[in-house]
């Protein structure tokens, strides 16, 4: 029985139960190196802050990437480990507005993960056929069109990324259903040629939300997002780029005691580059992330993940997250 089936078996387990606890859904997207640096936003399944309300989050994603493809005019290689630490200040500016700041560092290194992963997926049965011919401990992004090389990447340096401005209010909060509309820009601060920025101003707007069933102990707890972004002009692969894209998310906690909130979520999103052939950058992507909240008070919470594929190469098999939230 794969990793997969079983996810899937505790999702379905999980829509026949409660909420007790409010709960933030784990700030995760795409972390591919040619994705990672769009302006996909993180939300908060609905809840705002309240004015004068101030958090400060740090979320740390370790992403190993193993895959390629050769196509008849297309080629593309992706192997290296991508460490991206986002920087996020959320404040209560108004009674009903929210504001946010997100600081993405960036490195891109050589795989240390690689033996393990691959004894991961060895284990598990999970498709990688293109970790048998990589080797580990290697750093190389490349991507060519008509034999001409549009991407080729093999710097391992720690940089700024995009630096984005996100907006958030609230359309409904009560007892049982929190849901919360914003608005976000995505400035092209980071250098696109080393793959830590995309080169482009991206901007949009998304929905989120939480159901809260009633109060009851060892129960459950809903959220789901979506939204619309559209990506600027000056990406690096601008030719085979897709101006609009839709993404959201769903998943579900539970609430174990007083500190622990395991949680389960579903990522996805359309095809960033649809005038592409392969799979890595054409195909839409669903990302399946597997983890827990600890809280060590009401104020200060840290959280464990990984994410996984679910859409064979369309983003890393395997990613680490860690993360701190505190609110002041």
């Amino acid at each position: 029985m794969s990793l997969r089936f079983v996810s899937i078996i505790l999702f379905l387990f999980i829509s026949k139960a409660y909420a007790q606890r409010t709960v933030e859904p784990f700030p995760t997207h795409n972390q591919s190196p040619l994705i990672h640096f769009f302006g996909l936003p993180n939300h908060y399944g609905g809840e705002i802050l309240s004015k004068n309300d101030f958090v400060f989050c740090n979320y740390l994603g370790i992403a190993n990437n193993a895959t390629s493809s050769q196509l008849l005019t297309e080629a593309i290689y992706l192997d290296g480990e991508m460490y991206r630490n986002d920087i996020i200040f959320r404040y209560g500016l108004l009674e009903n507005l929210q504001i946010e700041m997100c600081i993405p560092l960036v490195r891109h290194s050589t795989g240390v993960m690689d033996p393990i992963i691959s004894g991961w997926h060895e284990t598990f049965g999970l498709p990688g056929k293109s970790r048998e011919i990589m080797s580990n401990f290697n750093l190389t992004y490349l991507y060519r069109e008509n034999e001409e090389t549009q991407i080729l990447m093999n710097e391992s340096k720690l940089k700024f990324g995009d630096l984005s401005l996100k907006l958030d209010m609230p359309l409904i909060k009560n007892k049982k259903h929190m849901i919360s509309v914003g608005t976000f820009l995505k400035f092209a601060t980071g250098n696109k040629r080393q793959l830590i920025g995309s080169g482009t101003n991206d901007l949009g707007a998304h929905v989120s939300g939480r159901i809260l069933p009633v109060v009851k102990e060892n129960a459950f707890t809903y959220f789901y997002s979506a939204g619309y972004m559209h990506i600027g002009s000056g990406a690096i692969l601008s030719n085979v780029l897709t101006k609009n894209i839709v993404f959201g998310s769903l998943g579900s906690a539970v609430s174990l005691g007083k500190a622990w909130v395991p949680k389960l979520q579903f990522d996805f999103h359309s095809g960033f580059y649809k005038k592409s052939a392969t799979r890595q950058l054409g195909r839409e992507s669903i990302q399946l992330v597997l983890g827990t909240d600890y809280f060590i008070s009401d104020n200060l919470n840290l959280s464990f993940s990984f994410s996984e594929d679910l859409i064979v190469n369309t983003a890393p098999d395997f990613v680490l997250h860690f993360g701190v939230s505190y609110k002041l």
